[in-house]
């Protein structure tokens, strides 16, 4: 039985700033929640390892913003492995 409001192993955690998702490019275009979800999910669906899609995610947003960072930007994951899915990752 799951408890709401309790993580457990296999659940991910996903926090960030509003730096993400107001970053704008020099014309202003915000990078925005959708882009940002569609990002998240879409490197989720494909496989892609925790740690290089959040690399990929800065880079991108870098790339939005053409390399000039206007706020701070935060991200971070917390993924509860269980002993059975402990990895050593690059």
């Amino acid at each position: 039985m799951r408890r709401i409001g309790c993580l457990e192993p296999g659940d991910r955690l996903l926090l960030y700033t509003d730096g993400i998702i107001e970053a704008k490019s020099p014309d202003g275009q915000e990078f925005g929640l959708k882009r940002f979800a569609d990002f998240i999910i879409g490197r989720e669906a494909d496989g892609t390892p925790a740690p290089e899609r959040l690399r990929r995610l800065i880079q991108t947003l870098l790339e939005h913003q053409h390399d000039h960072l206007d706020d701070d930007a935060t991200v971070l994951l917390v993924e509860w492995q269980s002993q059975h899915h402990r990895q050593l990752l690059p």
